[in-house]
């Protein structure tokens, strides 16, 4: 059943004791991830149970492609319901693909729920004309944002917060922002923890906040440790740790900076060359970041920025769960990342 974006939540709360399939795809990336992380916080997923939830990144998939239909199959003795997430958002999805998910999928007598992230495909996949169809399964195609919906977000933050401008600096404002729906995200988090604390703001004002200081630390903060510099990037993090809100920006900072790593690498195995997919790049990077990006791609592999997007929703999910001890979580997160960083790891 095709459900849209907007409706997704809802209607998994409702529906998923009967949903066995979750399948995501399109062009916004960012959306699909958030969409995805969503999905396994509605549903209590403990990914970092081995006993209950598989995961299966791209290139486990590619290297043997009927590991899906093995999990599906195996007989589950830990729980009633088989977990297992499967990410293709990075692989080019062929029919030979289709046909193994399909032939693996069929099984109803199975207690499973599969949830599938996809990149850009048509509508005239196989998958998505047999998810459309299927009761048991949820279809969500995940567009690019459109300017009216990042205009009506940032209007009812303002409304929430008892702060009124024209329409037209609105308009103008949402201009500054991007069709990335997890950079959105990043963005309109950061407005309302701004106007929580700042009651009485100016059109200028508002302008500016975007790139504070505190913007530019979190950037180092990744910057740095994603280059495999841990003794840097814990120096920033000591100065922007005690703002507000700033444990979970810097999460989702660090996700965004993958993510985009991630499409320059996609590109490249389509014909592009490092270059090229850095300019090709949708929000495109500040000019002067460019060579920064292309140190990257000689860095992180598709195996090495999987790992790190799994323990990224590890942390997430543990930061918010207020159990832990955030600075301690972060400061691990970046230790492991920096070493990963230099590491060389098979593609």
């Amino acid at each position: 059943m095709k459900i849209k974006s907007d409706n997704f939540e809802e209607y998994i709360q409702k529906n998923c004791k009967n949903t066995k399939i979750i399948f995501f795809y399109g062009s916004n990336l960012g959306l699909i991830d958030l969409l995805f992380n969503k999905s396994i916080t509605l549903l209590n997923i403990d990914v970092n149970n081995p006993f209950n939830v598989s995961k299966i990144d791209g290139s486990e998939f590619s290297e043997n492609p009927f590991i899906l239909e093995d999990n599906i199959n195996t007989l589950n003795i830990f729980s009633e319901r088989k977990i297992i997430l499967l990410d293709l958002s990075h692989i080019r999805i062929n029919k030979s693909i289709e046909n193994i998910i399909l032939n693996a999928v069929v099984e109803e007598d199975i207690n499973y729920l599969l949830i599938i992230k996809a990149g850009n495909i048509g509508e005239q996949n196989q998958l998505v004309k047999y998810f459309k169809n299927s009761n048991n399964s949820i279809l969500t195609v995940c567009y690019e944002e459109k300017a009216n919906k990042i205009k009506n977000d940032i209007n009812n933050i303002l409304i929430k917060h008892k702060i009124f401008f024209s329409n037209d600096f609105i308009s103008k404002f949402s201009s500054t922002f991007n069709s990335d729906s997890l950079s959105n995200k990043m963005e309109l988090d950061k407005l309302d923890s701004f106007l929580r604390n700042n009651k009485t703001v100016t059109e200028d004002v508002l302008f500016k906040f975007l790139m504070n200081n505190e913007d530019i630390n979190l950037n180092k903060v990744v910057k740095s440790c994603s280059m495999g510099d841990a003794k840097e990037s814990l120096y920033y993090l000591e100065k922007i740790y005690d703002k507000s809100n700033s444990n979970i920006i810097l999460v989702r900072m660090f996700g965004k900076h993958f993510k985009t790593v991630e499409k320059i690498l996609i590109s490249s195995q389509l014909g592009s060359s490092f270059s090229e997919a850095v300019d090709c790049l949708k929000p495109p990077v500040f000019f002067k970041d460019k060579p920064f990006f292309l140190s990257q791609c000689g860095l992180w592999s598709f195996k090495k920025i999987n790992l790190i997007q799994k323990r990224l929703i590890d942390l997430e999910l543990k930061t918010k769960s207020g159990l832990y001890p955030e600075k301690t979580l972060i400061s691990q997160f970046i230790l492991s990342t920096s070493i990963l960083a230099k590491k060389k790891v098979k593609t």
